[in-house]
């Protein structure tokens, strides 16, 4: 099948069945397929799916209390792409930036004291932190 669909990675496939039970609605079932470069046990690849998902509802979470992108109504022409753009290179500077544990906390830091902003932003300039950004990016 790899062969046949041009992914030559593919090892394996998972199916996760999964339901969803909210108060006073039904049931809901959903069916979900993956692609895997390897086996994986059925444990194995349950482990690897939630993490995937707590790592991309964290980022949304981020995006959206913190930097209040689902309120953001730019859309003429690119500009709600070089703003999320912009927003994400701003979480990788504030992750990369030591500091309070909080991404919240180093916001108001740098709004605070311009000392610290400016340290926030040397790390742009590091060729070390500039390669980790671009082999996130590929």
């Amino acid at each position: 099948m790899a062969k046949q669909y041009d992914f030559p990675a593919i090892a394996a496939i998972g199916r996760i069945d999964s339901w969803r039970a909210n108060s006073g609605k039904a049931v809901k079932h959903t069916v979900r397929y993956f692609l895997a470069s390897r086996l994986l046990s059925a444990k194995k690849l349950l482990e690897v799916v939630r993490a995937h998902w707590s790592i991309e509802n964290n980022l949304h979470w981020v995006l959206d209390v913190l930097f209040d992108e689902d309120a953001c109504r730019s859309r003429k022409d690119h500009a709600a792409e070089n703003l999320a753009l912009i927003r994400k290179l701003a979480i990788n500077t504030l992750q990369a930036t030591p500091g309070p544990a909080r991404i919240s906390h180093k916001m108001l830091q740098a709004r605070w004291n311009n000392d610290f902003l400016l340290s926030a932003l040397a790390i742009c300039d590091n060729p070390t932190w500039r390669g980790r950004v671009a082999s996130h990016e590929a």
